[in-house]
């Protein structure tokens, strides 16, 4: 009895110490996290941290957020003044202002150390968080643009569409759209067409990709060339010419409009190009009809234009090591464990980690369930990361829409607009 009781006492002197040795490794700590989103959004992620420090009760989160613009404005005056949150939302318009100042600090230490684990992100995915060969953020969830194509509409026509997942060109979704129209027009319905004018820069950026190259360079050049920009522009103007298009106005206005009154949901347009985890929102608005997500189109060889978006997290470098640690310990909370998925589900689009995605696969609806499988699909053609856009590039992307809708209008020639274009482009990088 007096060996078991002297065995007890050793093991509960053993057991005293190791929590004495924990408490003296996790001296308590206080770090901070900012992001951005609406009240629902706000609430999710409070929710998240408290789960957050329940797992580490040695660290205690503060949290900013606000709105997108506010969210940025504010970062901006904080990471100037050296006060910027521990941990912070960064999303690839402006990741490279912020990676190239030095703010975000690298994580490929944590990454060899275990703290952060990776082991169950594709190479897409840590490619796209990869910058001049260094991980400085991991996303807070994935997706891609998906074209949702309204399926009832074109079967009423009689108009045939891919399967979701198959590969079409995009000489293939020209001719979709000028057999739309066709059949449309052949059935008295002159107010319906297949797609409106794509001019979006980034949309434009599968285009380019799809031609073996991008947007920009490593250094903060055009990857791609103003050939690129003459077949985009003219891609949609021979639609246009042909009357598979309506007219500008229409097409200008449509920007200006919310989801629930743009021509998709009033069935007046067939297909649009969106962030697939937003399929959702269509499918409430359009209970009765069959929406189907195709791939974007590949180049005429075949190759995928397709490139993972999604906002990411970082760390701030201006902390020091204490806080470097307790904010790592998050990152890896945020990415790895299924008590923050099984709150945060496809708030922030697909979790990065694959055996995550599995787990909230089972826990999400249908039409989740079909965004998540979409991602995934996407992700296994995706053919390797893309540099992050270089100061000017916000002002590049609107010089992009005000040449192509140059075009629509016809103010310029497609090559007048391109070769405009691309100098102006040029112009604004060599001035930064």
């Amino acid at each position: 009895m007096k060996k078991v009781l002297a065995l007890c006492l050793a093991m509960l002197m053993l057991v005293t110490g190791l929590i004495s040795f924990a408490e003296e490794q996790n001296e308590p700590i206080t770090i901070r996290i900012s992001w951005w989103g609406d009240t629902t959004r706000h609430n999710r992620y409070n929710e998240i941290m408290d789960a957050f420090e329940a797992m580490y009760p040695w660290i205690t989160v503060e949290r900013e957020y606000g709105t997108w613009n506010d969210y940025w404005d504010r970062l901006a005056t904080q990471v100037a003044g050296g006060n910027a949150p521990d941990v912070m939302g960064m999303h690839q318009q402006y990741a490279a202002d912020y990676i190239n100042r030095g703010a975000t600090l690298p994580l490929d230490d944590y990454i060899a150390e275990g703290v952060i684990d990776v082991s169950q992100m594709s190479e897409a995915v840590l490619d796209g968080c990869t910058v001049n060969e260094q991980v400085v953020m991991l996303p807070m969830g994935i997706t891609v643009t998906t074209i949702l194509v309204n399926k009832t509409l074109c079967d009423s026509l009689g108009v045939e569409i891919p399967a979701s997942g198959e590969a079409w060109t995009w000489e293939d979704l020209q001719n979709t759209a000028r057999d739309f129209r066709e059949k449309a027009v052949a059935a008295g319905r002159e107010d319906l067409y297949f797609i409106l004018d794509r001019y979006a820069i980034n949309e434009f950026q599968n285009y380019a990709r799809g031609n073996g190259r991008d947007l920009y360079t490593e250094d903060g050049q055009l990857a791609f060339t103003v050939e690129d920009v003459e077949e985009w522009y003219a891609l949609w103007g021979d639609l246009r010419e042909e009357g598979c298009m309506p007219d500008p106005e229409f097409v200008s206005e449509e920007s200006t409009k919310t989801l629930e009154q743009g021509s998709f949901v009033s069935q007046t347009v067939a297909a649009i190009m969106v962030p697939v985890n937003q399929l959702y929102l269509y499918v409430e608005q359009m209970p009765d009809c069959e929406l189907v997500c195709e791939m974007m189109p590949t180049g005429n060889d075949g190759t995928s234009g397709a490139y993972l978006e999604g906002a990411h997290w970082a760390i701030s470098s201006a902390i020091d090591e204490a806080h470097q640690d307790a904010a790592a310990l998050l990152i890896n909370f945020l990415e790895n464990e299924e008590a923050c998925w099984e709150l945060m589900l496809m708030d922030q689009g697909v979790p990065a980690n694959a055996e995550m995605a599995e787990y909230i696969n089972g826990l999400v609806d249908e039409v989740d369930s079909i965004a998540i499988d979409f991602v995934n699909m996407t992700t296994e053609v995706v053919p390797g990361g893309f540099a992050y856009p270089p100061t000017g590039a916000t002002e590049i992307k609107a010089l992009f829409q005000e040449y192509q809708e140059y075009t629509m209008f016809g103010y310029l020639s497609v090559e007048e607009a391109a070769a405009q274009f691309y100098a102006g482009a040029e112009g604004i990088l060599a001035g930064n």
